[in-house]
């Protein structure tokens, strides 16, 4: 009679480098258009309020003086928009390029908006705390508000863990914390630091608005989802997902909006766009 032993299956416990890479260029995406509905929040609460902006590709100026109320439209845009792609993201049952993309957007666009709530009471400057200094409110409340956006970004870090744990193709990938947090490292956590590096050219020229040197700190948050990963335990993959590899899609929307904001934001767009002079230059 013979007796035949299995060998041990090794398990892949991590994604795949392609899909990491994908990620990556999905995290740029996200910065890009967290920035991007920023500056168009401005612009609106600035026309608004009647202070002729001027759409940069990575700054609002505004041309007449008027209230500073008009400068808390960038982070509502972003609280909004993020609130909307939220309500969208379910709806996908796929767990591909398109769905991780819609994941950083909805990401990028919270830590926007909660990041400008709570530096309101340590900068005297940010858009935030001159559209707060506006506001008749009691003195102390700023602190409150500071709380929220803490409260906020830490939310939105701690609840995307499930999330990304849900990109696993295999239970054996996620079953103990070692492995949740080696997979959130690698697909939520070295994206998030090196996607924002990759949207650099986006910005450039700088201007001086120091929002370059700001880029390797927009993904700082995604520690906090390995740590909520190591905690979770609620994600359960189905039988017969399919391992993805590197998708196109957000290296084809990196490509589209860089020659948006190089070749038209970059020149200065008015607002509302002006037929004869859409460019100041």
């Amino acid at each position: 009679m013979e007796t035949v032993i299995d060998a041990p299956v090794r398990t892949r416990t991590t994604p795949r480098p392609g899909f990491i890479g994908t990620s990556a260029l999905a995290s740029a995406v996200g910065v890009v258009v967290a920035a991007l509905v920023n500056n168009i929040g401005l612009a609106v609460a600035g026309v608004m309020a009647g202070r002729e902006p001027v759409l940069y590709h990575n700054e609002v100026v505004f041309g007449s003086g008027g209230s500073d109320l008009a400068l808390a439209g960038g982070l509502v845009a972003c609280l909004l928009i993020g609130a909307f792609f939220l309500t969208l993201y379910p709806g996908s049952h796929r767990y591909d390029g398109a769905r991780l993309t819609t994941l950083w957007v909805v990401l990028h666009c919270f830590r926007q908006g909660f990041v400008q709530l709570l530096t309101i009471p340590f900068s005297e400057t940010s858009d935030a705390s001159l559209a707060y200094a506006a506001l008749d409110v009691p003195a102390g409340f700023d602190l409150v508000v500071a709380v929220a956006g803490v409260v906020g970004l830490l939310s939105i870090a701690l609840a995307s863990a499930p999330a990304f744990l849900a990109y696993a193709t295999r239970q054996s990938e996620i079953s103990t914390p070692g492995r949740r947090a080696a997979f959130t490292f690698k697909l939520a956590l070295v994206p998030g630091v090196g996607g924002p590096l990759l949207a650099v050219p986006f910005f450039l020229p700088d201007n001086g608005t120091g929002f370059i040197q700001m880029l390797p700190f927009l993904g700082l948050f995604t520690v906090a989802t390995v740590l909520a990963a190591v905690g979770t335990r609620t994600v359960r993959v189905p039988t017969g997902a399919t391992a993805q590899g590197f998708s196109w899609l957000p290296l084809a929307w990196l490509v589209f909006l860089l020659l948006i904001f190089q070749f038209i934001l970059g020149r200065g767009l008015y607002i509302p766009p002006n037929l004869e002079q859409p460019f100041v230059g």
